[in-house]
C-alpha cells in the first residue's frame, strides 16, 4: 500500500425512525466523533462479526451440521412427527404469496 489517502466514497443511509437517528447522534456526540465516523465504525464491526461467522460456517463439517439439526429437531419438536409434507407446505405458501 502506498499510504496515500483516497477521496471518500459516499454511502447514503436513510433512517425512517427519528428516535434511532437521535440515538445515533447522541452516541456519536458522547464518543466525540461525527455521525459518519460512528456509522462507519458500527458497519466495520458488523462486517468483522459476519466474516467471523462465515469462517465458523466454513469450518463446520456436514456431519456436524446434520447433528446440530437433529439436536434442534429433538429439542424443538420433542419427538412429535408431522404428517404434512414440508414440500406441500412450501408449495402452498408460495401459491398463497403469489396470489397476493
Amino acid at each position: 500500500m502506498s499510504g496515500k489517502k483516497t477521496d471518500p466514497v459516499r454511502l447514503n443511509i436513510y433512517i425512517h425512525d427519528a428516535g434511532i437517528r437521535r440515538q445515533i447522534k447522541t452516541v456519536a456526540a458522547k464518543k466525540e466523533v461525527s455521525i459518519s465516523e460512528y456509522c462507519l465504525q458500527a458497519i466495520t464491526q458488523q462486517l468483522i462479526k459476519e466474516n467471523e461467522m462465515d469462517d465458523e460456517r466454513k469450518t463446520t463439517s456436514l456431519k456436524d451440521a446434520v447433528e446440530k439439526a437433529y439436536q434442534f429437531q429433538r429439542k424443538a419438536f420433542k419427538g412429535k412427527v408431522f404428517t404434512v409434507s414440508s414440500a406441500d407446505l412450501i408449495r402452498e405458501s408460495r401459491k398463497d404469496r403469489n396470489a397476493l
